[in-house]
């Protein structure tokens, strides 16, 4: 009799268990299908001046899932963030990216490269792409561009929400001129949604998901509920190329100066701290010399050598450090170098002939030498016929005069005016005697 007391409670309590572990199994809709998130694009952005060739550089990029700490729950103004699935990573087959997968420590990262070669977009042609420029002008910056792919199809989403990843750039240190984007951090929400069909509640309901969009953006803040924000939206990094301008003219003075006379004058840059710079770097030139110059009698120089020499339109790093290259100019000529990178150093000499030289700076360009954080001293013009600076931080120009002046002796040479005045007496007096003796010889007769 009370084995029966007992027995029934527990009989009761057993139902009341299967019915409770069987109610959600039969109340509604089956579990959603796991989706993939896709493929998303962003783009990597290098910005110069309108005069610099794009350098041989590269950029690292990695991507992951949030962190838990970074993680977002809902509140009455803001929307959940969550953390995006394992498995994103670079898109293989891409142009000049190298993606490189994530192992148990590393997150999935790319090398993104930049080539001289690569073609340039105008700045007035960026439309709404995220650009950082270094004026306010329009047209004197251009910029090159990457696309960059993002490859989430294996990451699986299990449910509607955010998903957030990050994606931060990893700095391209010591790149000589190069300086990476002031953010170097973008956040990618993957916005999963719910497209159930259907509308019976009791298991007629296809649970389906789809992703609604992404959104790429710089504030790790949470999205607010009916608020369409796109002041943080971007389209990629920005990162600038800083190069300067070294410009070098002639001037030739004195009575005995030529000014067809082509001289000598040699560029050295050089790389005093080491930054990181390609051999193949393309330094574009332009000016007023003489591509093809015409050998004179004042000029010691073959003329095979001036033309191979100045008949060029651009330079590569690899041509100007060392012993540097060489150019030949007469008076009033100039050569300007374009898309030199900060940092580099450079020596201009003149090769020195029966001239008094002299070498001095602009005003309006960099007369200091220093170098990152230090303007330095005055740049040494001492030495007449060169000019060097450590640590090149602006546009330069240098102006070499070259003066040959003679003392004429007094008493032996008389001057064009002197001579034509004497011959004009000498002939006054002819004439004037044979006027004289036409008349004598008239009046005897």
């Amino acid at each position: 009799m009370r084995l029966k007391r007992i027995a029934a409670p527990i009989a009761a309590l057993t139902l009341i268990t299967s019915t409770a572990v069987m109610v959600p199994m039969s109340s509604g809709a089956a579990a959603y299908t796991a989706i993939n998130g896709g493929e998303f694009s962003f783009e990597k952005y290098l910005v110069m001046k309108n005069e610099a060739n794009v350098p041989n550089v590269d950029f690292g990029l990695t991507v992951e899932p949030i962190a838990d700490s970074e993680v977002i729950d809902a509140t009455t103004s803001t929307l959940a963030v969550m953390k995006g699935p394992s498995g994103i990573k670079f898109k293989s087959g891409v142009a000049d990216v190298t993606p490189k997968a994530a192992t148990a420590t590393e997150p999935a990262s790319a090398t993104v490269s930049f080539k001289s070669s690569d073609t340039t977009i105008s700045e007035e042609n960026k439309g709404s792409k995220s650009l950082s420029f270094k004026t306010t002008d329009t047209t004197d910056e251009k910029f090159a561009e990457k696309i960059i792919k993002l490859d989430l199809s294996e990451a699986m989403f299990q449910e509607p929400g955010i998903y957030r990843y990050k994606i931060t750039e990893t700095a391209s240190t010591g790149v000589a001129g190069v300086t990476n984007d002031t953010n170097n951090i973008r956040y990618l929400d993957v916005y999963v949604k719910n497209e159930s069909a259907g509308t019976d509640a009791e298991e007629t309901t296809t649970a389906k998901l789809a992703v609604q969009g992404y959104y790429l953006h710089t504030d790790a803040a949470a999205p607010v509920k009916g608020t369409a924000d796109s002041s943080k939206k971007s389209t990629g990094f920005s990162n600038n190329y800083t190069t300067n301008d070294l410009e070098f003219r002639k001037v030739v003075t004195g009575n005995q100066g030529s000014k067809d006379k082509y001289f000598k004058i040699n560029v050295k840059l050089s790389n005093p701290d080491n930054l990181a710079i390609s051999d193949s770097d393309i330094f574009n030139i332009t000016g007023n010399w003489d591509k093809i110059p015409e050998k004179n009698s004042a000029t010691k120089y073959d003329t095979v050598l001036m033309e191979q020499a100045n008949n060029v339109s651009s330079v590569t790093y690899a041509d100007l450090k060392g012993e540097g290259y060489s150019f030949y100019i007469h008076d009033g000529q100039l050569i300007e170098l374009h898309g030199i990178p900060s940092g580099l150093g450079y020596e201009i000499t003149e090769t020195e002939e029966d001239y008094s030289p002299s070498v001095v700076m602009n005003d309006n360009g960099d007369i200091k030498t220093g170098d990152k954080s230090d303007e330095g001293t005055d740049i040494d013009t001492s030495k007449k016929n060169s000019v060097s600076d450590s640590f090149l931080k602006s546009d330069a120009g240098i102006i070499f005069t070259n003066d040959r002046a003679g003392n004429i002796p007094t008493g032996i040479l008389s001057t064009v005016a002197g001579s034509a005045g004497i011959v004009a007496i000498g002939l006054a007096g002819i004439l004037g005697g044979a006027f004289y003796l036409k008349k004598k010889k008239s009046e005897e007769e």
